[in-house]
């Protein structure tokens, strides 16, 4: 189904590049951000603990996997982490 959302231009423009380092399109992002938040409200807490625990592995994974390889690419962690937010 198709549908309309206003948002202030600064949401939009932080919810677009989200996306863009995901390699997700907006319409993909926002789907998974609306369920994973209605799933989360409609679980009990110790599954909601446990996705969210899930989640927060999954992008320290990523994170990890970013870190070494900026690192073999001679960048220093400090820039290997800040390099993806420049954009």
């Amino acid at each position: 189904m198709k549908t309309t959302i206003e948002m202030p231009d600064e949401l939009f423009r932080k919810v677009k590049a989200m996306a863009a380092q995901r390699g997700q399109s907006m319409k993909g992002f926002v789907t998974e951000l609306l369920t994973r938040e209605i799933d989360a409200a409609s679980a009990p807490a110790a599954c909601v603990r446990r996705q969210a625990a899930d989640t927060f592995s999954q992008d320290l994974e990523a994170l990890a996997a970013q870190i070494g390889k900026e690192w073999r690419n001679g960048l220093a962690a400090r820039g290997a982490v800040r390099k993806p937010r420049r954009g």
